[in-house]
């Protein structure tokens, strides 16, 4: 796990400064400068662009992935599939347009009673779609070559500085909304300017603009692989998405915005499996090109071990300080609301960091076409799911019906890849790290308050987090939690 450690370190040491970002931004600035019904407006614009960007890749971010090990060394060939993967998302992208304008009629209806804002501002969708699907090419160039950090560091860190910039404008101005609204697109625009600078540093690239230099045979296999991919990440985005949609189609978009509120607090959770996954999908591509199984076996254990750990204790430290977590959210009455929508999503990450990178390796497999069946059994779940349950209990009802689907999928995917490999994630250091993560879990519960919010969550989290990250180094859980810790340790020349 050379590599993977080196660029895992790195980026989420980028990502959980963007989490700090991100916290500021979503907890604190959001709530604080914005009304509910415009952090919804938002959330439903990105989230909506979200899901239409899979669709226009026409999955070139995993044709990138899969096939830029074979072209790589070669100039004219790489040329040539540099050419080939800008021609399928522009035929893409013009083909998502046209199904948007034809849906707009649908779009408006479902929207025009209880989130009339959002049909407002439904010609936003293009451009920002547009550049949704640039930034994500750039990013699937960028993780073949085994470069995460950069591209992290501007998508999590100068993004949400910029973000801010837009919304201090736009309140203290007191400016029209449409400058919250366009601001946010420009922002994400030169998100994907600086992605491609960098990669233009990372590599001189001369596109040839014929693809007579890529084997029929590859571009036929690419188009077929990319096709499943288009499935499989448009599968994925509506089942992750769908909820601030229904939310805002069948309550209001300021019950989206507490949805988002809370759906962060939640999400937080999961950052050290975006570190480690970004780096793992095309180390796991090059170990099933080899059949080296084993290699894949190791690695899915080690991801599945480390993640369980780190968000065991990021679930631990959220929830037994949850109610001081609202208590400093500016007009917290109002987003406190959204509670159980922190415990359902929560334990939803928990148990999808738990699998390991089971979607990645069924991805990078010969079995990936299982994937598109996997998605749309999800999809058929998490419509229906949120249309039985958000009427019932709201927004919590949407956190529930996430959390469902998303165990039933990672249950679907773990014994798919144990059926086709013979392989799966789960050791005894397992058990003994869920033990540990429950003993501390029901401690924490327990512990006095002070009822001063920030203190209270300092101290229960030092306590907590000191007492579980010790216990599982005393038991050896982890060899790659006791190197990382030692790492950190000599950096900080503390002797162990």
């Amino acid at each position: 796990m050379g590599v993977i450690r080196r660029q895992g370190i790195k980026t989420s040491i980028v990502a959980y400064f963007g989490v700090l970002l991100g916290a500021f931004n979503t907890l604190w600035l959001y709530p604080r400068f914005l009304e509910a019904s415009e952090i919804g407006l938002i959330s439903l614009l990105t989230n909506v662009s979200l899901i239409i960007a899979p669709l226009a890749q026409m999955g070139v971010n995993g044709v990138i992935l899969k096939y830029y090990p074979y072209v790589k060394n070669e100039k004219k060939k790489l040329g040539s599939f540099l050419y080939f993967i800008l021609l399928i998302p522009a035929f893409g992208f013009l083909i998502a347009m046209l199904l948007l304008f034809l849906a707009r009629n649908l779009v408006i209806d479902a929207f025009s009673e209880n989130s009339a804002l959002f049909v407002d501002y439904l010609f936003v969708l293009v451009p920002f779609s547009f550049i949704l699907v640039g930034r994500n090419i750039a990013d699937a160039f960028s993780r073949a070559q085994l470069r995460v950090a950069m591209p992290k560091f501007f998508k999590e860190v100068i993004l949400r500085i910029l973000i801010v910039i837009v919304v201090l404008i736009y309140s203290l101005s007191k400016l029209e909304q449409d400058f919250l609204i366009y601001g946010f697109v420009v922002a994400f625009g030169i998100n994907l300017v600086l992605m491609l600078v960098y990669l233009k540093q990372l590599q001189s690239i001369k596109i040839k603009w014929s693809l007579k230099f890529l084997s029929k045979s590859m571009i036929k296999e690419s188009l077929i692989y990319g096709m499943y991919i288009i499935l499989s990440g448009f599968a994925g985005m509506i089942v992750t998405k769908i909820d601030s949609w229904m939310i805002a189609s069948k309550l209001d978009l300021a019950n989206t915005g507490i949805y988002t509120i809370a759906l962060y607090i939640g999400l937080a959770i999961e950052m050290p499996k975006r570190s480690l996954n970004l780096i793992s999908l095309p180390v796991v591509g090059k170990a099933l090109k080899n059949n080296k199984i084993d290699e894949v076996e190791d690695l899915y254990k080690k991801s599945s071990l480390i993640q369980l750990i780190i968000g065991g204790l990021l679930f631990t430290c959220v929830w037994i300080n949850i109610d001081s977590l609202f208590e400093l959210i500016p007009n917290s009455e109002t987003y406190a609301t959204g509670k159980y929508v922190v415990l359902f999503i929560g334990l939803a990450v928990m148990f999808d960091m738990a699998t390991g990178i089971n979607t990645e390796i069924i991805l990078m497999s010969n079995f990936y076409k299982w994937n598109v069946v996997i998605m749309i059994i999800l999809i058929v779940l998490a419509i229906v799911n949120n249309e039985i349950f958000i009427p019932i209990y709201g927004i919590n009802g949407a956190a529930l019906a996430t959390f469902i689907s998303i165990v039933v999928f990672n249950i679907i995917k773990y014994f798919l890849v144990w059926n086709k490999l013979s392989i799966q994630p789960f050791t005894l250091k397992t058990l003994i790290s869920i033990s540990i993560g429950l003993s501390l879990f029901g401690i924490g519960m327990a512990l006095p308050t002070t009822k001063i919010p920030l203190l209270d969550i300092i101290y229960k989290s030092s306590l907590i987090s000191a007492i579980y990250i010790f216990l599982h180094l005393k038991l050896g859980v982890s060899k790659d939690l006791n190197k990382l810790t030692f790492l950190v340790l000599e950096k900080l020349k503390i002797k162990r």
